[in-house]
């Protein structure tokens, strides 16, 4: 995974980041061609057209089901790049609490979106 950081030993957030990328990506039989993370504005992840997934390294700040459903959501990307029905059933397969996640993320995003910025 890349930071822009150049290389260095993994921190443990990127090996539980990695890690659930890879769980999830397997269970579709699928496989992201990066996985970076950014100091993002407005977005918690993202995926490109050529299958690379960017996450915001404020995720690490959320609860663990928040990271494993944005995680999931990039994930399904990888099968459907769109929010289409398929793409949303495919998403609820890969994360248990989908619902409480997108609840949390209305809740408390914005305030986590302003955590360590320079006012």
């Amino acid at each position: 995974m890349t930071d822009g950081a150049g290389p260095r030993a993994p921190h443990p957030v990127r090996r539980r980041l990695v890690a659930l990328v890879a769980a999830k990506s397997a269970q579709l039989g699928v496989a992201p061609r990066r996985i970076t993370l950014k100091d993002t504005r407005s977005r918690w992840g993202s995926c490109s057209p050529d299958g690379a997934l960017s996450f915001s390294w404020r995720l690490i700040l959320a609860p663990r089901f928040v990271l494993d459903y944005v995680v999931a959501h990039e994930v399904a990307h990888l099968r459907e790049l769109n929010h289409s029905n398929r793409f949303w059933r495919i998403t609820e397969t890969l994360t248990a609490d989908m619902a409480k996640a997108r609840e949390w993320l209305t809740q408390h995003g914005a305030g986590l979106h302003r955590y360590g910025r320079l006012m």
